[in-house]
Order: C-alpha cells, then sequence, then structure tokens
C-alpha cells in the first residue's frame, strides 16, 4: 500500500482488512453470502496483481515495472542530488588534497568514473563500472570521502564483503543500495578468498541480471545500478584484501592513491564536523552540475564499455605486484634453484619446474601452499612471461611448451 510520502509498504492480512474497513469496504459477509466485499477484493489483488519481488531496487524509481518476464514493485526512490550551477570550493579542496599531486593528478579518473555511475544512475540503466579503489594512509579521509559518494549515488549503500567473498550467499539487502562500500577491516588475505572477490566483481558489476537470494525465498533475477568503492590502508597486508589482478581483472579496478592533507574545515569538536558535513552537502548539487553538464572525459580515456579507462597508480600497482602469487613464487624459484645453486638459467617444462619445486624438502611447503590449483605452475609462468620478460621467456617447440627462467640480474654471471 501508499503511505501518506507516496511510498509502497508491506500489509498482512489484519492491517489490510482495517484499512479497507475504514474507506468503508464490508469486511463480514452477510447471512446468505459466501464471502465478504473484502475477501472478494483481497482475492481479486492476488490473483489479478501478483508481482514476484516488492522493495527497493537499487537505481530505479518506484512503481510497477517487468523485469525478466515477470512484474514487480519498486517500493522507493533513491535520492539522488538534482544539478544545479554553483561554486563547491569545500569539495574542490577536499578532492585535490586527496587525489591531487604534482606527480599524479588522479581527478580527471575520479570525475570521470563519478560521471559515468551518476549518468546511469538517471538513466535507471545497468552499465559495467570499474571498483573505485582508494588507497592510502590512515585518517586521510578515504572513508568521508566514501561517505560523500554514497549521496552522490543516492543515500543507500551497503556491506557486501561477506558474500563478495563467499562467507554468505544471502545478498537481499544489496539490491535496495546503489553504493556497494568496501573497506578494509577484517578484510580477508586468503587467496581464494580474494580470488572469490575477484570472481564477484566481475559477476556484479560487468554482468547482467543479477540473482537476488534472500533467506527462506525464492531466488529471482532483477536489474540493479551497483557501483562499487573500496577504502584501504596503503600497508602491504590491506592492499592483500584485493583480488589478484589477472588479465581478466586488471580493466576492471580503478585505483587511485589518496594522500593525507589537511582538512578544508576545521573538525576539532563535533560541531566543527557537523559543519564540514552539511558544507558538503550544500555543495553536492553544484557538484553534481560539474559533473554531469561541465566535464569532459577526454578523448583518450574514453573506454566504451565502462566509459572511462581503467587508471592504476604506479606505486601502488607496484606494491599490489610484489605482494601477488606469481611474484612469490618467482622469488620462490630463485631461492631454490637459481640464487642458491648459482645457475646461469633454468629450462623445462612447467612439470618439470613443479617437480623439481617439490623434490627440495626446504622448499616443499611453500611450493605446495603457492601451487595449490591445477597448472598453476604454468599460468605463473604465463604472467611473469608478460610482468618481468628479463626474467621469464617462452621456449616452445612443436612437441612441447618450454620456458626459460633467468636468475636476477644482480645475480648473473
Amino acid at each position: 500500500m501508499l503511505n501518506h510520502n507516496g511510498d509502497w509498504f508491506p500489509v498482512q492480512d489484519g492491517t489490510l482488512r482495517r484499512h479497507c474497513k475504514v474507506r468503508g469496504m464490508l469486511t463480514a459477509s452477510a447471512k446468505h453470502e459466501v464471502a465478504s466485499e473484502f475477501e472478494e477484493y483481497a482475492t481479486m489483488v492476488q490473483s489479478h496483481r501478483p508481482v514476484g519481488y516488492a522493495g527497493p531496487l537499487a537505481g530505479h524509481c518506484k512503481g510497477l515495472r517487468r523485469v525478466n518476464g515477470q512484474m514487480i514493485l519498486v517500493t522507493t526512490d533513491p535520492c539522488l542530488p538534482q544539478p544545479m550551477p554553483g561554486p563547491w570550493p569545500v569539495m574542490h579542496a577536499l578532492i585535490e588534497g586527496l587525489f591531487a599531486s604534482p606527480e599524479h593528478d588522479q581527478r580527471v579518473y575520479l570525475y570521470g568514473w563519478l560521471q559515468c555511475a551518476i549518468q546511469a544512475l538517471h538513466a535507471h540503466w545497468r552499465k559495467a563500472g570499474q571498483v573505485l579503489v582508494m588507497a592510502g594512509p590512515v585518517k586521510s579521509g578515504k572513508s568521508l570521502f566514501q561517505k560523500v559518494i554514497t549521496q552522490l549515488l543516492g543515500g543507500r549503500e551497503c556491506r557486501p564483503y561477506g558474500y563478495m567473498t563467499g562467507a554468505t550467499d544471502f545478498n537481499a539487502d544489496m539490491f535496495g543500495c546503489e553504493h556497494l562500500r568496501l573497506d578494509d577491516e577484517n578484510g580477508n588475505t586468503d587467496i581464494k578468498a580474494r580470488r572469490q572477490f575477484g570472481a564477484r566483481i566481475k559477476e556484479l558489476l560487468y554482468g547482467h541480471e543479477q540473482r537476488l537470494h534472500g533467506k527462506h525465498k525464492d531466488a529471482l533475477l532483477l536489474d540493479p545500478v551497483w557501483r562499487m568503492s573500496v577504502a584501504l590502508n596503503e600497508e602491504p597486508e590491506n592492499m592483500q584484501v584485493l583480488p589478484p589482478l589477472d588479465d581478466s581483472l586488471e580493466d576492471k579496478l580503478m585505483i587511485l592513491r589518496a594522500a593525507r592533507c589537511p582538512m578544508p574545515m576545521p573538525t576539532g569538536s563535533l560541531e566543527e564536523e557537523s559543519a564540514f558535513w552539511s558544507t558538503l552537502m550544500n555543495e553536492l548539487p553544484h557538484f553534481t552540475h560539474f559533473l554531469l553538464h561541465e566535464f569532459e572525459i577526454p578523448a583518450a580515456l574514453r573506454d566504451s564499455r565502462s566509459g572511462i579507462r581503467h587508471w592504476h597508480h604506479p606505486e601502488l600497482l607496484q606494491s599490489i605486484r610484489e605482494l601477488s602469487s606469481e611474484v612469490r613464487f618467482l622469488a620462490l624459484v630463485d631461492r631454490a634453484l637459481l640464487t642458491l645453486h648459482l645457475q646461469e638459467c633454468w629450462e623445462g617444462t612447467a612439470n618439470d619446474l613443479e617437480a623439481q619445486l617439490l623434490a627440495i624438502p626446504d622448499v616443499r611447503s611453500e611450493a605446495q601452499r603457492i601451487l595449490y590449483f591445477p597448472n598453476a605452475c604454468g599460468t605463473f609462468l604465463g604472467r611473469l612471461a608478460r610482468l618481468c620478460p628479463d626474467r621469464v621467456q617462452h621456449q616452445n617447440t612443436r612437441a612441447q611448451r618450454g620456458w626459460k627462467v633467468l636468475p636476477p640480474e644482480s645475480h648473473r654471471p
């Protein structure tokens, strides 16, 4: 039923009966009648006005609509800021302090990401978009800016980390929120959880209709409009929460470095914090106008799928790669076969290399942990050939696929 705000809310039989009685409907049947007026009405609603889902749906306005062949009822609207020309000096100062440095002015990527996200929401249309990763020092303002993003995207957010990493199969809470917000709090650095995280990114942000699965309810397919952001501290153990950057995932993350900078307004007391936030919210319509009507993504950065090309801050990318499984694998090969025995290089197949590593007692347990999935050795060698062509090279023949692994330059004769 509709409330006085124009939002839909669920009612059970007793509540519906009371509302109908107030409107003059007879709720008790007469002496010779089979059913009352109310019972006939309730039966008609169930027979002729059924919906497969009733609730909020990210990126869509309230009302009836058909998705995947069935009727659904969207019960509430997102609260998107309406663009309005005007200055936004405090918001500008906050963003400049966080994302602009003499070496890398990352604002063009941030503005482009936000523009594409807001355009998709205004159009009520699913469009692929990267995960926005913001990594930086503690208390640099990353979480504050995530709150700003929530307001820009409709004012609704949820924390889907458990579903993203396979800790739960239930995801109904996500379908009413445009902003999927994650941080490194209680993040799981287990490689299986990280790979599951990467698979969910591709599924949720680059797939089509999404499967809603609530407790004790049948699953159904809907079309939410989502964007995801992740705020991390830049220490290596925190960066390991991110999924491994393989070829299929590299272009699906926008990785920005957030700097610690003075806030553009004092925040020493609760009153000052409240005044700062109010100022940011007052500037939100002006910032939205800038994103939608003034900013233009440079032609060289446009992408037909996501709207803007991905970008990774070089220092953060280097840190992520140093923690990757393939780099750890190369370090293991160096320690076990090359630097320890002063070999000029190693040559052979992936199976040969795996067998040699597992035959060395000092490294066997570590090799088993890294090479835990089928053909892991060949997969890592292939990635290393692209990342470190001076260290790992193909040596294919008609009969087999071979590899050559050179020692670090400092250990070469």
